[in-house]
């Protein structure tokens, strides 16, 4: 009860009335230092409590030096949905400290945002576009926001992995300049793989947030499954309902029905191709689901989120969705939840598998279904992961040279025009800038200015007409509406949907290039940057792609290297897998026993001949991938994977062969090399509008952003270092 004294009593009354027996282990721990107002990152598993770790104590202070000309609490997070979901929530806290709460977005009338403008709410809830639509368009946005002493960024790992990040970073130093004021900034997370670069990310050039991290209370009853179905062993003599297609559908209607499901997929036309298979297949006992993916109106979405909730015939038994329900939209506890195919990032099969086991006596339920050795591959290692609570590293973008372009537009409009160098002191703090140089920086504003998206009077900066027809038409919405937070884009071969590539990928190379998915070879012809979508055809046999995809986001390091600790026998094959599942893993260790010679953080290098050489790595896409641009600038043919490099054609000479791979290597891992890397990556970019801000950058800029965004030479040169030492 020491530490509920703390609370506001209105809160202390509320949490008796609850029958609560006292506060959650991460409430108490991050009570001092929020009521303290240190910047922190607040860490712990799905339903842990984390809404009222933060607000309980961030509204207590609020009440203790009460504002009713401001805005005091801003809580931000990355979906209107879970807006939504915390309205509740958030006004009934705020009143129990005698405060007024009110959630702020695109949905919301104006006549109710302009009513709060003038008798500001003391906790506000919304998004970042809405923030910089205040700043941009609110004459008053400083009074509004003069006493804001605590921002809470949701989520913050989905903001720290993409253009939305960046831009939110940028509106909190935009804030504190327009304020005066320096608010304490909370991150909320489940998952955090690299959470000292998440501090910093945090505060920019600051001192760096404090981490306050509680781990998950050890759950004894975890129901983990991935079953496999193997369609290498189907035939046209197979009768239909023995085929593995089916058989997995008939196993997934047998754990959706009678109960509360969400069924994962990668993609949103597998998520309605298995809805209308499971409607079909269960004709005469129906099933009753509904799918939930980005194309989807608002209002079927939240039709489904809320059916879910319902008991009895009137509720769903299964939503069929693709990540879009990964985040902590609140839609009640879960019987089971399912994967079909691969899943690559331990923190989502974490997020995905906290929506069950949350009443007393329950178990954790997870059971995955795959087709494909590849697929089955990924999943054991991510749920082995996850096992763990283990989750990958981020990789967090310092020269997002396009969103400096953003920002310094955003300020010229909402300062009415601004200096040069008032413009670089404000956004040079933020994080995703943190490398960008001075004097790219003025390049950048050259270009700007040589192409007429700012005009120059009087030493101040102002949006020039390019700017004007570009960009503040349509009521600014091509402004407002940039950060496009979809990691993937949908392949299309006409108008068939044939799956999903990541971002990173697509948008670090240019068309034509090949790539295979679904099994198949494919040329990507054009890419709209816009909409996320890829047009492909199908390539000649015989060619070589540029990269071999399972169709997802990309591999991260820590799932690269736990797939080939499985695969070459550095660890036990997990209990979770079943019968078929065994066999097909033992079927593909036994063709891995082919490379015998790697191992963990290792690296292997066997040269085939006829200019050919497989470099094994396990280092995940973004290293790989960088690497083997690296080979490619020295003259090398290569393709790769998140396990490997190939060296398709190169010197004859073995010898050559061998001291030009060597080479490059020794360079990369060594602390000194007369080669510029940086440099060799910025000759193989090509320069691609991949932004609807790339336009007002240079084409070296260009190029820069896109290698900042697609590859990670530190990350690349820390592994190879280790992995010489070990070889």
């Amino acid at each position: 009860m020491t530490v509920l004294n703390r609370l506001n009593p209105g809160l202390q009354r509320w949490i008796k009335e609850q029958g609560w027996n006292g506060l959650r282990a991460i409430q108490e721990a991050a009570l001092d230092p929020i009521l303290e107002g240190e910047d922190c990152i607040i860490e712990a598993p799905t339903a842990g409590g984390k809404t009222e770790a933060v607000l309980f104590p961030a509204l207590t202070r609020a009440a203790g030096n009460r504002r009713d000309d401001s805005v005091q609490v801003l809580y931000i997070a990355p979906l209107r949905a879970l807006l939504n979901n915390l309205e509740l929530r958030g006004e009934q806290y705020a009143q129990c400290c005698g405060l007024h709460a009110f959630k702020w977005h695109g949905d919301v009338s104006q006549n109710n945002k302009v009513a709060q403008l003038k008798t500001p709410p003391h906790l506000l809830l919304t998004t970042p576009e809405s923030i910089e639509a205040i700043l941009l368009r609110k004459a008053d946005w400083r009074r509004f926001f003069a006493g804001v002493n605590t921002i809470i960024i949701d989520e913050a790992h989905n903001f720290a992995s993409g253009d939305r990040g960046g831009q939110l970073l940028s509106l909190m130093e935009r804030l504190e300049q327009g304020t005066g004021r320096r608010p304490q900034r909370i991150a909320v997370s489940a998952t955090v793989g690299n959470p000292d670069t998440m501090c910093k990310w945090l505060t920019g050039d600051r001192h760096p947030a404090r981490r306050i991290h509680v781990e998950g209370t050890a759950n004894p009853k975890s129901d983990f499954l991935v079953r496999h179905f193997d369609a290498d062993l189907d035939s046209d003599d197979l009768p239909i309902q023995d085929r593995a297609g089916m058989r997995l559908l008939n196993a997934l209607c047998d754990e959706v029905r009678g109960r509360r499901t969400i069924t994962f997929v990668r993609s949103r036309h597998q998520a309605e191709n298995i809805a209308t298979a499971i409607q079909s297949y269960t004709k005469t006992r129906p099933i009753r689901v509904r799918t939930h993916h980005s194309a989807i109106s608002k209002f079927f979405r939240e039709e489904a989120e809320s059916l879910i909730q319902e008991k009895g015939e009137q509720g769903l038994e299964s939503i069929i969705s693709t990540s879009t329900l990964e985040l902590g939209i609140d839609i009640g506890e879960l019987d089971r939840v399912l994967q079909l195919g691969a899943l690559s990032s331990s923190s989502a099969f974490l997020q995905r598998v906290g929506r069950t086991g949350r009443r007393a006596g329950s178990a954790r339920y997870f059971h995955g279904f795959t087709e494909t050795s590849e697929d089955l591959l990924l999943l054991a290692a991510t749920v082995s992961l996850g096992e763990e609570n283990r989750s990958e590293s981020l990789r967090l973008n310092q020269r997002a040279f396009h969103l400096l372009a953003h920002q310094l537009l955003c300020l010229c409009l909402q300062e009415h025009g601004i200096n040069k160098e008032q413009a670089w002191h404000l956004l040079k703090r933020v994080y995703v800038f943190s490398r960008i140089k001075y004097s790219e920086y003025s390049a950048m504003i050259d270009h700007m200015l040589d192409k007429d998206y700012l005009h120059l009077a009087d030493g101040v900066l102002a949006p020039g007409l390019a700017t004007e027809q570009r960009y503040l038409t349509g009521n600014w919405r091509k402004l407002f509406a940039v950060f496009d937070s979809a990691p993937l884009y949908d392949v299309f071969n006409g108008r068939t949907q044939i799956g999903t590539l990541d971002t990173a990928f697509v948008e670090g190379l240019t068309p034509p290039f090949l790539f295979t998915l679904a099994g198949r070879l494919w040329r990507a012809d054009t890419i709209s940057y816009a909409n996320h979508t890829l047009q492909a055809r199908p390539a000649p046999k015989g060619e070589a792609p540029k990269w071999q995809s399972f169709g997802g986001p990309d591999i991260p390091f820590e799932t690269a290297q736990r797939a080939g600790e499985l695969l070459h026998r550095f660890r036990d094959l997990p209990d979770f897998l079943d019968d078929a599942a065994r066999d097909a893993l033992e079927a593909v260790r036994g063709g891995a026993e082919q490379r015998p010679d790697w191992r963990p953080l290792g690296l292997e290098c066997r040269v085939h001949g006829g200019g050919r050489a497989t470099l094994t790595t396990y280092a995940g896409d973004r290293l790989n991938r960088t690497l083997a641009r690296l080979l490619s600038a020295r003259g090398l043919a290569t393709t790769g994977n998140y396990g490997s490099v190939d060296i398709k054609k190169g010197p004859k000479d073995l010898d050559e062969l061998e001291r030009l791979i060597e080479d490059t290597l020794d360079g990369l891992a060594g602390a000194d090399s007369s080669t510029d890397y940086s440099s060799l990556l910025l000759e193989t970019q090509k320069a691609w509008r991949f932004s609807p801000f790339a336009p007002m950058l240079p084409e070296a800029l260009i190029k820069a952003a896109l290698i900042d965004g697609t590859t990670d030479l530190e990350g690349l040169r820390a592994f190879l270092a280790k992995a010489r030492r070990l070889s």
